[in-house]
């Protein structure tokens, strides 16, 4: 049982064992829900032919699913904040993974748009359950590893879409792969149903969490009216600012990276697939170490991990545009990849740092009850940019070109990593303001006993 100790995470054990299993089996239904997110990069050339589209109609149903994910988040955030988060999440997953595996079966484009959008409202929903779970697993000083390993367990199923489009896609057709995701779930679910057990609310916070284990309840819940309050943190502000731009390059590189590389570098489909999964280890890579590093450095000075994240993002920039930039052979093959997929590996790793983090100093400051709504409104914010980045990128690939979009979005991570330093003056008073709150909630609730 000391696995999760190791890892940074050991709060965990506060519980009994079946909440161990029910986050490890949490982080297993992460994989598959998030290997459907990519599953159109590898495939976007074979999708535009078949359907007689351009880049702008693929980008905007990569915006689509983005964009109502982040709409229909607002409205999971609540519910989450309310109700069982075990059933919600039960219901998204099956609202997100049933049109995934219809995607198959999409005749014309206009059923592909729809059965992606229908698939978006299901994984939106996920996002705020999660947070919200996972905020009351652990307290605030084990957060980032927390997120970190929820991370990089998504991330890893965005790259097992990506390795399964990449590769059978070419060979068995762009359809089979959505089959062969989204249909995993459908057991991990059930294994979810019967065994899944949710974690107290309130359980993650330091002063409360001993009550909350003995058994006393925290009764505080959300209110509509206070929705409004969540957006005047100081931190929550320059948090929900940060994400925007940076998420339009997250947006964009991820969706046409296979694109670009068989377009303008002359590489086989397969050959860009193993370029993306590289960089997609280097992100997982990065989380984990973000993760780790900001557990400490949020144990000795809460300024620290945002001017961490700041430099680490600005950092990062240079060897990924390096990676775009860099020159391909006339007939590219596995050896002239090693030096320009090392430069990926390391650019990505770098600016992932920050993700876990970001998570971590957003559940940091604002109580149990609205976990889910912050949640919900971040996602918002941040999937803007992720949202429209392929849709950005589209339309400055039908411009321009799609090697001045890929280069162009690179830039978008500047204000992303110059924003994060603002945020050294508001989350160390941010993270003080909410330990009162819940020292607070404790007199109540030892009152009330």
């Amino acid at each position: 049982m000391g696995l999760f100790t190791k890892l940074g995470m050991s709060d965990i054990y506060s519980f009994d064992r079946k909440m161990v299993w029910t986050f490890v089996l949490l982080l297993f239904m992460g994989v598959i829900l998030y290997a459907e997110q990519n599953l159109l990069a590898p495939s976007i050339e074979a999708i535009e032919k078949e359907f007689f589209i351009t880049d702008t109609e693929i980008g905007a149903v990569g915006s689509a699913f983005t964009l109502v994910a982040a709409v229909v988040t607002l409205f999971w955030g609540y519910l989450s904040d309310k109700y069982s988060r075990k059933w919600l999440l039960v219901i998204a997953v099956l609202l997100g993974e049933i049109p995934c595996f219809l995607t198959a079966f999409a005749q014309d484009y206009t059923q592909l748009l729809v059965l992606r959008i229908f698939s978006g409202i299901g994984l939106g929903g996920t996002v705020p359950i999660v947070f919200s779970f996972l905020g009351d697993l652990f307290t605030d000083q084990q957060r980032p590893a927390s997120q970190a390993w929820w991370q990089a367990f998504t991330s890893l199923g965005i790259l097992v879409g990506m390795l399964v489009a990449g590769f059978l896609g070419p060979a068995l057709g762009w359809r089979i792969p959505f089959i062969l995701v989204s249909a995993p779930n459908f057991l991990l679910l059930l294994l979810m149903v019967l065994f899944g057990k949710e974690p107290k609310r309130g359980g993650g916070e330091q002063e409360i969490k001993d009550l909350i284990l003995k058994g006393k309840k925290y009764t505080r819940q959300i209110r509509l009216r206070e929705y409004i309050n969540l957006v005047k943190i100081p931190s929550n502000i320059w948090l929900f600012l940060q994400g925007i731009p940076g998420t339009v390059a997250w947006g964009i590189l991820p969706f046409y990276l296979i694109t670009f590389f068989v377009r303008h570098k002359g590489y086989t489909v397969e050959l860009a697939t193993i370029m993306l999964l590289v960089l997609g280890i280097g992100n997982i890579v990065g989380k984990v170490i973000g993760g780790s590093v900001g557990n400490r450095l949020y144990k000795r000075d809460k300024r620290w991990l945002p001017i961490f994240n700041g430099i680490t993002t600005l950092i990062g920039i240079v060897p990924i545009f390096l990676t775009i930039s860099w020159p391909a052979p006339a007939v590219p093959d596995f050896f002239s990849l090693l030096p320009v997929a090392g430069l990926g590996f390391l650019g990505v790793a770098i600016i992932a740092i920050a993700g876990p983090n970001v998570q971590a100093m957003l559940m940091n400051v604002k109580p149990p009850e609205y976990r889910g709504a912050i949640s919900s409104i971040f996602n918002l914010t941040d999937s803007i940019g992720a949202g429209f980045g392929p849709l950005v990128g589209g339309l400055l690939s039908a411009a321009r070109n799609l090697d001045f979009a890929m280069k162009l979005s690179v830039l978008f991570w500047i204000p992303c990593g110059l924003l994060f330093f603002v945020l050294v003056k508001y989350l160390p008073a941010d993270t003080e303001k909410l330990h009162r709150q819940m020292t607070e909630a404790r007199r109540e609730m030892e009152g009330n006993a």
